[in-house]
């Protein structure tokens, strides 16, 4: 595991002399405005100053090895259409907890249709038509987790929402994000959409 000095050199590295590439002023607002929005709270002290730093600078935000199971966790789209909701909805509930959301979650055998119940509330994850319209592994990310969003906003404790990037490919991924944070990224014009996360199922 990396300590918080490691980690810290590793953030810092980045602005070594030698490194000719800064960010500019867009980069600076953006990286108050993710650490404004709780991006990195889960962090230390000193390792939040240098997130900020490092995004400041001009590097991707999202950085994985220092958001990983606090705010990012893996969706692979494929083991979810798959038959695998319950099991990463049961990865992704721990993290719930602390913004008042407690998951119950059971596959229902009943249906033709791949069908889960979360809360008490029967989501409809993907229907034999589905694998026609060629995003089954798109749908089965997004669809439970529209329904985690309902039950964040019903819990209001936080206004944290499950968004997706890299919505339905094996190596997609749900951050547990304010959507201000994401409408910070989308705003700033610094990265392709491809590269900013999309709040699951919509308003």
């Amino acid at each position: 595991m990396t300590s918080d000095g490691e980690a810290v050199r590793q953030f810092r590295s980045r602005d070594a002399d030698d490194d000719p590439w800064r960010g500019d002023e867009r980069h600076r607002v953006l990286a108050e405005a993710l650490n404004r929005y709780g991006l990195w709270d889960h962090l230390s002290a000193e390792l939040r100053e240098s997130a900020m730093t490092e995004a400041a600078t001009g590097c991707y935000p999202l950085r994985f090895d220092f958001l990983l199971e606090q705010v990012e966790f893996f969706a692979d789209g494929e083991e979810l259409a798959e038959g695998g909701v319950e099991r990463f909805l049961r990865e992704l509930a721990p993290a719930l907890v602390r913004y008042g959301v407690v998951l119950e979650v059971e596959t229902v055998r009943d249906t033709d249709d791949y069908t889960v119940s979360i809360n008490g509330t029967r989501c409809v994850v993907l229907r034999p038509q589905d694998w026609e319209s060629g995003s089954p592994w798109a749908l089965s990310t997004v669809r439970p987790l529209a329904v985690v969003n309902r039950l964040l906003a019903a819990a209001g404790r936080s206004t944290l929402r499950a968004h997706t990037l890299y919505t339905g490919v094996n190596e997609g991924l749900v951050l547990l994000m304010d959507p201000r944070a994401v409408g910070a990224m989308r705003a700033s014009g610094l990265f392709p959409e491809h590269e900013v996360p999309e709040l699951a199922g919509g308003e």
